[in-house]
């Protein structure tokens, strides 16, 4: 699904402030996607945001590396055309 959307990718959503985070963005209109370690957890915020009328899509995201997270972008832009936004620990500890 190729979209002209804005798309965010925000990771660790199971914490209370990645979860608003992502909340923010979609009512802002973004389409975000909501990554987590577990795959349920993933599932429950983004069912939680969808639940609200807003656009998001889970990613299971179990390790927490630059590699797995080079991979999830990939597969992100693959599914969409394009990744506009990353939410992540690493990017705003830098």
């Amino acid at each position: 699904m190729k979209s002209t959307e804005k798309i965010a990718l925000i990771t660790d959503a199971q914490r209370d402030e990645r979860f608003a985070q992502a909340r923010a963005l979609a009512r802002q209109g973004l389409h975000v996607v909501v990554a987590a370690p577990e795959w349920a957890k993933a599932v429950d915020a983004a069912l939680r945001l969808q639940l609200e009328g807003l656009s998001a899509e889970a990613l299971h995201l179990e390790r927490r590396d630059a590699t797995a997270l080079t991979a999830a972008k990939q597969q992100i832009v693959r599914r969409h055309g394009h990744l506009d936004v990353v939410v992540d620990e690493a990017a705003l500890a830098s």
